[in-house]
């Protein structure tokens, strides 16, 4: 599988690792996962906050940026939804980090956790 690689914001890093400590391993591990989660919203009638915002236009990512890897099928994926946007999937990018360390901290995480583990349990059944 072929990777691409990506600077994520200093801030963006901090909020999708929830600390400071946002090594390329730890980011490289949880930027698919942010990724796929966002796009998992827009199809589950996407929640408040969810849409790229228009107050971040134009915003820079910093120079204190990380460089990051994403599995280039989940990059495609991104950049379409970008598109559909009308945003930079760079942009988006950021935004998918932010918006994943923000629903961990309002425990939606969990919530999809339990919920796809209760799903199983039914289909095991």
């Amino acid at each position: 599988m072929s990777a691409v690689q990506l600077n994520l914001g200093s801030l963006a890093a901090h909020s999708l690792a929830g600390s400071e400590d946002s090594d390329f391993e730890r980011l490289s591990l949880l930027l698919p996962r942010a990724v796929r989660f966002y796009l998992e919203d827009r199809d589950g009638g996407e929640q408040p906050g969810w849409r790229y915002p228009s107050f971040l236009d134009g915003a820079q990512v910093d120079a204190d940026g990380r460089e990051v890897s994403l599995p280039d099928e989940l990059w495609q994926q991104l950049r379409a939804e970008a598109e559909r946007q009308g945003v930079s999937p760079e942009d988006l990018l950021q935004h998918a980090a932010f918006y994943y360390g923000a629903a961990r901290d309002e425990g939606r995480l969990t919530e999809r956790i339990v919920e796809e583990l209760r799903r199983e349990e039914e289909g095991g059944r």
